[in-house]
């Protein structure tokens, strides 16, 4: 009867647990923004360091990694033995998280899975960041990451059925980060700036470069890279991105959203556009 209550505490518990809107309190009484209007209107890990900075973000990765440790702990102490029942616990609290506080509830299940699992959960880290850190692409390390869990812990442990507990977990995060929006491609310009560092790491080189940034001439060519020194120097150049042959422009429209009275401007900058003996200009 005892692991019949422990279900239905789980099942109650653990969505409002990942419901309670921790972070959006934080972040409101630590700097007076609510993040439900502003920005994407996420209201997680991400945005906090986007618009808190270092600190806030931080104080934000401590109250959800408490949901997820929280959530696990609860798991343990009706099915100690049980290493179903703690994943469990983290869906739920997932999708609390998403349905109540629209939020993805990466933290939650990163800190929650190294409880759960510590051996799989410190490979996936390092193995994900070596990754990314060499490939540089945001979507592709996310996938990488989330198929890496499920294959490690079908390694070391042997057991079909946790394999399939943690696949679906993983799922259930890659499905839910695709229905949300992604702070990472809010322009730089708008992050607090001891947190500008560490979101042009974690764009990846896949993201919108803008303006803000100091742009290479024979990456993004002379046009662009000359507007990028003189915003850096103070003069007042409008905020502007970058998009690449080759790129998916859905990133930059969904950014600008430009209409009849937001209209998006467009010009050329191809790298080696205009030289000493010739100039392309238009072509």
């Amino acid at each position: 009867m005892e692991q019949v209550w422990g279900a239905l505490l789980i099942f109650i518990l653990c969505p409002l647990l990942g419901g309670l809107p921790l972070t959006g309190w934080w972040v409101q009484l630590a700097t007076g923004q609510r993040l439900s209007q502003i920005g994407t209107g996420n209201v997680g890990v991400s945005a906090a360091f986007y618009h808190g900075g270092t600190v806030v973000g931080i104080g934000a990765v401590c109250l959800e990694a408490f949901k997820g440790i929280g959530a696990v702990l609860l798991a343990r102490q009706f099915f100690p033995v049980d290493p179903i029942w703690p994943v469990v616990a983290l869906m739920a609290l997932v999708m609390g998280r998403y349905w109540l506080a629209r939020g993805a509830g990466v933290t939650n299940v990163s800190w929650g899975f190294l409880v759960y699992d510590p051996l799989v959960a410190v490979l996936g880290w390092l193995l994900s960041l070596v990754a990314f850190t060499v490939l540089r692409e945001r979507k592709q390390g996310r996938v990488f990451a989330l198929v890496l869990l499920p294959v490690l812990t079908g390694l070391v442990h042997n057991d079909g059925m946790r394999l399939m507990a943690v696949a679906c977990l993983m799922t259930l995060i890659g499905w839910i980060n695709q229905k949300l929006p992604d702070d990472l491609e809010l322009p730089s310009q708008g992050t607090r700036t001891e947190s500008r560092r560490l979101f042009r790491f974690f764009r990846g080189e896949s993201a919108l470069q803008a303006l803000d940034q100091i742009l290479d001439p024979a990456v993004v060519g002379n046009k662009a890279a000359t507007l990028s020194q003189l915003k850096a120097w103070g003069y007042p150049v409008p905020m502007g991105y970058i998009l690449r042959p080759g790129d998916d422009p859905a990133a930059l429209l969904a950014l600008c959203q430009p209409s009849v009275q937001q209209p998006l401007v467009a010009r050329s900058s191809a790298v080696g556009e205009d030289g000493l003996g010739a100039s392309d200009a238009g072509q």
